[in-house]
């Protein structure tokens, strides 16, 4: 038996989804790689995964020439965060393992988003949107407790997810999707979010909520033209706890029931 919400009447707020998306503006950071040699390709592949981010790459050397191949990240002036440039060739290795995985247990966990934290990219296909969900989902699986809160848009979205979902929520995670009910699901422990909602059709939002807080993370997007995102993603875990409130207070549960009672 799982747990469904069977289109109840949505009780209005003020706030929406994309008065939070609108609220994130977008400021430019610039990754900065320092004295490096590494052929022209690598970072031009450097500057594609971080184009659709919003973030700016540049080269420079410094007076010394050392140290070798590090990269820094800047938002304007101000210092943000620093990596050798191996962590950034090895981000972009990862994204092939995270399109195709069912099994978290062959991943490693890469520190890919702390780099860019609070993130507004201006357009991601499909597949980045899954690249960049994976490595929130494997997260909650990790951490194996707090609340994942997912957006499918179509219910029906979920079924080639359905074995990594059960894993998140066998892990210790508790697990809310939504979405449109346009299929039959199988009875599980998801908790399922069945809405008819425009905003839920509209948006694609990965949120996990962590047990302590320190690991929160969210990522959240409007589907600006077929297959084409805009949004952000972010470890504020204030705008995290926003977006769940949101959640859990416009779409509440219904009662207990399976599937072939709402038919």
């Amino acid at each position: 038996m799982f747990i469904i919400n069977p289109l109840l009447p949505v009780k209005r707020y003020q706030m929406t989804l994309m008065d939070i998306l609108g609220r994130v503006e977008s400021r430019e950071k610039t990754l900065t790689v320092f004295n490096s040699d590494v052929p022209e390709h690598v970072f031009q592949d450097i500057e594609t995964h971080f184009a659709v981010q919003n973030v700016a790459v540049r080269q420079a050397q410094t007076e010394s020439g050392l140290p070798r191949d590090f990269a820094v990240l800047y938002k304007g002036a101000e210092f943000l965060a620093a990596s050798p440039l191996s962590d950034l060739r090895e981000a972009l290795a990862f994204e092939g393992k995270l399109f195709d995985t069912t099994d978290f247990d062959s991943l490693p966990n890469p520190e890919v988003l702390t780099h860019v934290d609070d993130t507004v990219f201006t357009s991601y296909s499909k597949r980045r949107m899954i690249l960049a969900s994976r490595e929130i989902e494997e997260r909650a699986w990790r951490v194996g407790g707090g609340e994942l809160h997912v957006g499918f848009q179509r219910l029906s979205l979920l079924r080639d997810q359905w074995d990594l979902y059960e894993k998140i929520v066998e892990s210790g995670c508790e697990a809310h999707v939504y979405g449109s009910l346009d299929c039959d699901l199988p009875e599980s422990s998801l908790a399922i979010h069945a809405t008819e909602e425009n905003e839920i059709k509209r948006t694609w939002f990965v949120v996990f909520d962590a047990p302590d807080g320190a690991t929160d993370c969210a990522l959240l997007a409007e589907e600006s033209e077929p297959n084409r995102f805009y949004g952000f993603w972010t470890y504020d875990s204030g705008i995290v706890g926003e977006i769940r409130s949101h959640l859990r207070e416009t779409y509440p549960l219904g009662e207990e029931t399976t599937l072939s009672s709402l038919s």
